[in-house]
């Protein structure tokens, strides 16, 4: 009803033309096409900029710093998060022209543009960019999320967009909730006071603040934010009920890179506390994703198909398997999947297949407590972000790769591991000897190496957490999440206390099919996975997460905490076809 009621009304707006209708690219009795052939590895990995700052939305509030005419007050919720050092970036989502691969014809795709340059020719929208730290409120982001997408158009795709800042902790009013369309405030979660155009934009406040912050700014206690919860890599998606796989897969997504006092983004930093991480130049963001073609050149998408979309053409930011020059020295690389239903399994290797050890020092909630030395390969699932560092000086060779070995070839999960798969991105050494490097990977505290160390939840916090389940099922070919559709986002599955202690656990019941869970609003801290201790990657005390794989049959157990912000929020599948039809609850925090 939600969906028939809010989009349906967004139909509505527009005049009647077939040329709009969003229906699938082929007919249902139609196979998929072949892409056009490709040849790997001639153009350069693309590296999409930095959003530019822009000047304020809105007059600072309580008179601090010059009053300028014609700017409005923020409103009342954002109005605390806003000072002298908060940022303001403005984002555009617009239909352009894209090159996929000198071989594939130019196309028209969806995608985010940084409103201050003219034209965007990536795949993937401007890298947002920010500090976190808990004395940095009034230091936070600003960012107007603008849809200048045209009402008339063809193919897939609905050109009526909410904004997810996936991995932020922020408002319910900034979450991207899924009925947040512009035009149509949701009675949910918009302040009336906020008006919008059905093409217009929508601000987003994002504090970056420490969680906990609230607690202790109020003086309604002495704890103090805890500073072990910033993540390093976030990114931003559309979230439109029922269309976010069309939408996603269109172009609609785009990536933040974040820092604080320990993980400064400089790698000659002499203050003695930073981790000195690979950077500038050396930490590289890679969005990865999946995709198929039309002979034309258009991507081809299968609106009736809700098993989750597998293409046969594999894109690193917006081009079909790049290369990147390094130099024989670290990097720092941060993985994103972003495809719709695919996921990979990722082995360093060389020309003769023989692979090469990587160090992960990070997931979707940020830094490791400790680096993981030797990785062989990781596995990454949709919405998932691993940070894994390369070191390129002494790798025998001058040619690598980053080999995905998972193979998969429908929507329900991957088929196994091969001994050979399709390599997305190459590496090519170059330069004389081995290059300047001042950078580490963590740094010793005397005992061992350490990132961002915190401890795991005590026993005494788990015996007073709530407990619930979630099962993840499927039901008359829709998806369901406690036999319930994600029509029932109109009532919350389950109300959280702000501050409380919970325990969920997420039980995959849906007869082999995998699903990567995705929980808004807080970072959780994976206790147990079927039972037993969760590998090093997941486990409380070493790493936290927002995005939980559930493979054929697991269950995982996930302590969460969900602080400072009050209002619904979703949690849900990041199939991005399963969450479409149906696989979505909705959850309030509240207080007691």
């Amino acid at each position: 009803m939600i969906r028939m009621g809010l989009v349906g009304a967004g139909y509505a707006l527009l005049p009647s033309d077939e040329r709009w209708s969003p229906e699938r690219s082929a007919f249902a009795d139609s196979e998929p096409p072949t892409s056009p052939s490709t040849t790997p590895f001639v153009r350069p990995l693309p590296r999409p900029p930095k959003a530019q700052k822009v000047p304020p939305f809105y007059n600072l509030p309580n008179g601090v710093g010059p009053q300028v005419p014609g700017l409005p007050p923020p409103s009342d919720e954002h109005a605390q998060f806003l000072g002298p050092e908060t940022r303001y970036f403005h984002v555009v989502a617009e239909e352009r022209l894209h090159s996929f691969d000198p071989k594939i014809p130019d196309t028209l795709i969806w995608g985010y543009r940084d409103a201050t340059v003219g034209a965007w020719p990536y795949g993937v929208g401007p890298i947002l960019g920010g500090r976190f730290g808990f004395t940095a409120l009034g230091a936070g982001m600003m960012v107007r999320h603008e849809n200048q997408l045209p009402a008339y158009h063809t193919g897939f795709g609905v050109p009526i967009t909410t904004v997810h800042f996936h991995g932020g902790h922020q408002l319910a009013t900034s979450d991207g909730f899924p009925t947040n369309i512009n035009g149509f405030p949701d009675f949910l979660t918009m302040p009336p006071s906020r008006p919008s155009s059905a093409f217009g934009y929508f601000d987003h406040c994002f504090p970056l603040t420490d969680p906990g912050f609230m607690d202790y700014y109020t003086g309604k206690s002495t704890k103090r934010p805890d500073v072990s919860e910033r993540p390093s890599t976030l990114w931003y998606h559309d979230h439109l009920l029922g269309f976010t796989a069309q939408n996603v897969y269109r172009g609609l997504a785009g990536v933040a890179m974040m820092f604080d006092d320990l993980d400064t983004g400089v790698e000659e930093d002499p203050d003695t506390e930073a981790l000195r991480l690979p950077s500038g130049l050396f930490d590289i963001p890679l969005v990865i994703q999946d995709k198929r073609f039309n002979r034309d050149g258009s991507p081809w998408f299968d609106t009736f198909d809700h098993d989750g979309f597998i293409g046969d053409k594999f894109l690193v930011n917006g081009a079909v398997q790049p290369y990147l020059e390094v130099q024989r020295r670290k990097y720092r690389f941060r993985f994103l999947n972003a495809s719709n239903a695919r996921i990979y399994q990722f082995f360093l290797t060389d020309d003769l297949r023989h692979t090469f050890s990587m160090t992960q020092i990070a997931t979707e909630g940020g830094l490791l407590a400790e680096p993981i030395p030797n990785v062989q390969s990781f596995q990454i699932g949709m919405a998932e972000r691993i940070e894994v560092v390369i070191d390129f000086t002494n790798l025998p060779g001058e040619t690598f790769y980053m080999e995905n070995r998972l193979q998969q070839t429908e929507g329900r999960k991957p088929d196994g591991l091969a001994s050979r798969g399709t390599r997305i991105l190459q590496f090519k050494v170059t330069g004389p000897g081995v290059a300047v490097d001042n950078s580490r990977v963590g740094k010793w505290d005397g005992s061992k190496v350490v990132l961002r160390s915190f401890d795991p939840i005590k026993t005494e916090v788990l015996q007073k957490a709530v407990r619930r389940t979630f099962v993840f099922d499927r039901s008359d070919g829709a998806w369901t999440i406690n036999g319930k559709l994600a029509g029932d986002l109109e009532r919350p599955m389950a109300s959280p206390l702000r501050d409380g202690p919970e325990i969920w656990r997420l039980v995959n019941d849906s007869g082999g099919w995998w699903h990567p869970v995705h929980v808004h609003s807080e970072f959780g801290r994976v206790l147990k996975r079927n039972g037993r201790i969760p590998p090093a990657g997941e486990r409380d005390g070493m790493a936290k997460k927002d995005t939980y794989l559930l493979r054929g049959d697991e269950s995982v157990e996930v302590f969460f905490q969900f602080r400072d912000y009050k209002g619904p929020f979703t949690f849900h599948c990041h199939n991005l076809g399963h969450e479409d039809m149906d696989m979505m609850a909705r959850f309030d925090v509240v207080d007691a």
